[in-house]
């Protein structure tokens, strides 16, 4: 057996990595859209997929159409949920973005905003942090 089949094998058999049940995320983007829906804005698509990513959820707000994008953590310790979207998450995001509304060009006209909603899950009442325009980016 060479050292590439061997590889192989080793990659093969070594467990898949899982969501542990209980994790944050479906919860979280429920919460979130409850959450946004009480201040008034309205849901358009939950988990839009795309080849370019996920949307987590588009909503309306008035005359702007919103991506929002969920992040929940259990605590705190190493940052706030919200402060782990990296330059490649944006990117992603925009890209995404640009293929709802091509799939849907009734919202081609609106302002496009990107939210963040940050959820701390740890406790018995989860904190919610919504940041309004949180992301900016070139249109690249």
């Amino acid at each position: 057996m060479d050292a590439r089949s061997r590889r192989r094998t080793q990659d093969h058999s070594s467990p898949a990595i899982e969501r542990p049940s209980g994790a944050p995320g479906p919860e979280a983007e429920r919460l979130a859209r409850r959450y946004l829906e009480a201040r008034g804005l309205k849901l358009l698509a939950a988990n839009y997929r795309c080849r370019y990513g996920e949307l987590d959820l588009v909503m309306r707000d008035g005359a702007s159409l919103v991506v929002v994008e969920v992040k929940a953590r259990r605590s705190d310790r190493y940052g706030a949920p919200e402060a782990c979207i990296t330059f490649r998450k944006i990117r992603c995001l925009t890209r995404a973005a640009r293929s709802f509304v091509h799939d849907h060009p009734q919202f081609s006209g609106m302002m496009l905003r990107f939210d963040v909603v940050g959820i701390l899950t740890r406790g018995a009442r989860p904190r919610i942090r919504w940041i309004r325009d949180a992301l900016q980016f070139d249109g690249r």
